[in-house]
């Protein structure tokens, strides 16, 4: 037989913390000791940073002042004259020879090139009547100087030259003739490329 009667259910009675005061000290207190751990890392981080940023100013500093005293002396130096005047004199000798072996170039594409076919066409038209004692050649403008056993003998080999492969297309500008005393009749003929057949005859 039941004495008491329970009237208060588990409902009525007040909830069961799992955090209690002293959990939540030592909780604190670790959070606190994390901290302070975290803040010596990074404080030695930064004493080593620190450390290393003034040995790299040292350096820093010494590489200037090194780079000062090579540029004043570089700027007490200066550019040697003699050497100066030498480069410039051989650099006017390079010139010249460069120029002169141009020139010399040209005169053996003339010689080689020129004369050559020249010689050949004129042995093709080769006349017993005529004969030549000097020949210039100026780039595309001939002379021709010799002797004729007979007057019109020249005009008729000017006909001849006209046909030839070097001398196609060039116009006798001039034809002069003169007789010495004791002497054969010598002529002149002066040849210049003008596009054209036609002679001229002074």
């Amino acid at each position: 037989m039941k004495l008491r009667v329970n009237l208060y259910s588990d409902t009525l009675f007040p909830p069961e913390l799992r955090l209690s005061f002293s959990r939540l000290t030592k909780a604190l207190i670790a959070l606190i000791c994390l901290l302070l751990l975290t803040t010596a890392v990074f404080w030695g981080l930064n004493s080593s940073l620190e450390s290393d940023k003034k040995q790299l100013m040292l350096v820093k500093k010494s590489l200037d002042a090194e780079k000062q005293d090579l540029e004043a002396e570089l700027a007490k130096r200066g550019p040697n004259k003699a050497l100066v005047a030498e480069v410039e004199l051989k650099a006017q000798q390079l010139e010249l020879k460069q120029k002169l072996f141009g020139k010399l170039n040209q005169q053996e594409v003339l010689t080689s090139y020129g004369y050559s076919p020249l010689m050949t066409d004129l042995a093709s038209v080769a006349d017993a009547k005529l004969w030549l004692n000097r020949i210039q050649v100026n780039e595309n403008r001939y002379i021709f100087e010799g002797f004729t056993s007979s007057p019109e003998g020249v005009p008729l080999w000017v006909d001849k030259l006209k046909t030839t492969t070097t001398l196609k297309g060039h116009a006798f500008a001039s034809m002069t003739m003169s007789l010495g005393e004791n002497q054969p009749l010598a002529f002149k003929l002066t040849s210049d490329a003008v596009g054209s057949d036609k002679e001229l005859v002074k």
